[in-house]
């Protein structure tokens, strides 16, 4: 049964990692931004992120299985946040918002395997599918902040 468990968990030490990266990437660009709204909303979504995480790592804690995945792997997983560093250069809202919005995309990829490979775990499907949706709702939001810009 523990062997199952850790395949089970594996897609959502993929997702840890990736929320990591996406929380400080949210979290960076709204320190350098310069606009107030768009610098909250940034924040509040990189809370999102942060939020999601710990929800995660309690479910795995729960589960009381260890990552067989090592921290050197986890860590250079999803590194599409860190492409975002030369916009931030720029500081073109537009390039940045874009990059926010591939990123939400490979995470609904992500999340949507995630949840394929969950068939048996009604707990962990059920928080995933509901993090997917807010996931969604971001993506949502960027676009419309993406379109507001093009218009400006």
């Amino acid at each position: 049964m523990k062997t199952n468990q850790i395949t089970a968990t594996e897609p959502v030490y993929h997702l840890i990692a990736m929320l990591e990266d996406a929380k400080k990437g949210y979290s960076s660009a709204a320190e350098r931004i310069r606009d107030d709204v768009l610098s909250l909303l940034l924040e509040r979504f990189s809370c999102q992120k942060e939020r999601y995480c710990n929800e995660l790592r309690q479910l795995v804690k729960e589960l009381q299985i260890e990552s067989p995945i090592d921290q050197i792997t986890l860590s250079l997983l999803q590194r599409i946040w860190m492409g975002l560093k030369n916009p931030f250069a720029y500081e073109r809202k537009d390039i940045i918002i874009l990059g926010f919005i591939k990123g939400e995309e490979t995470a609904i990829i992500n999340y949507t395997q995630a949840i394929e490979q969950i068939q048996h775990d009604h707990q962990m499907r059920i928080i995933l599918e509901r993090q997917l949706n807010g996931i969604k709702t971001v993506i949502n939001a960027l676009r419309y902040i993406q379109v507001k810009l093009l218009c400006n």
